[in-house]
């Protein structure tokens, strides 16, 4: 019996791989070859999304890649030094050929100032993190807190750790998620052995919020505040269930 002739696959197998070789050096070479051409250099970077975090900061930090391929631009390195901006919450960075880096930035917002024992603000946000102030000007139209930090111990980016300050940002969103017309009211928070007071800026009252019912409760008090019924300067505690209780002990 005649022995059947074994097909040349294996030749076949031999010649594809050195196919892909071929491509794969060829298709290094046109890369490096791309990273080299002084037509793709870096020419100019674009900016979006920043309001406070200056385009003068930004543009310095970008300014060395300036120059350099755009292909060899490292997009991680980019991204970490723009990170360093306790402001910048992300970054989306895209190559727009042949010459433009285009950078869009979130920045991380204030909700609350902190108020130190030296009288300093510091804006921080929802996570109890030091934000950097650019300019000597409140930029920000926000609720101030007042703390036992002192202002040696604010850094930017700091995340800060006080139960106080923890319970006064979860009130600030509850707030801000359930009745955000009453935070242009707000004009501080403070706390007095664990009672979170809130100050209204239009007429010095200091209100007492209740743990539930919170959003019907400050309507309750603006309604009844509105009528003539309160006054100025008073102490109002919402925690009663549909009442709003000034204290006696307050003119």
């Amino acid at each position: 019996m005649k022995e059947r002739k074994r097909r040349g696959h294996s030749r076949y197998y031999l010649f594809f791989f050195l196919v892909l070789i071929a491509i794969g050096a060829l298709g290094t070479g046109v890369y490096y070859l791309l990273r080299n051409l002084t037509v793709l250099e870096l020419q100019k970077i674009e900016i979006s999304g920043n309001k406070s975090v200056p385009d003068s900061l930004l543009n310095k930090v970008l300014k060395p890649y300036l120059g350099q391929n755009l292909l060899a631009v490292e997009t991680k390195q980019v991204r970490k030094s723009l990170m360093a901006f306790s402001r910048i919450d992300e970054i989306k960075i895209r190559k727009s050929l042949l010459h433009t880096l285009k950078i869009e930035i979130k920045e991380r917002s204030g909700v609350l100032y902190l108020k130190t024992v030296e009288g300093d603000l510091f804006p921080i946000d929802s996570e109890a993190r030091v934000l950097t102030r650019y300019t000597n000007v409140l930029g920000e139209d926000l609720p101030v807190i007042s703390s036992f930090f002192h202002s040696s111990q604010i850094k930017n980016g700091l995340k800060l750790n006080s139960p106080e300050l923890k319970r006064v940002l979860a009130l600030n969103a509850r707030i801000m998620r359930d009745y955000p017309e009453f935070m242009p009211r707000i004009s501080e928070y403070y706390t007095i052995d664990n009672t979170i007071y809130i100050v209204d800026m239009e007429t010095g009252t200091r209100l007492i919020p209740p743990d539930e019912g919170l959003a019907d409760q400050l309507r309750r008090y603006l309604f009844v505040q509105e009528n003539g019924n309160i006054g100025n300067h008073k102490l109002v505690d919402l925690r009663y269930l549909n009442q709003v209780v000034v204290k006696a002990d307050t003119k």
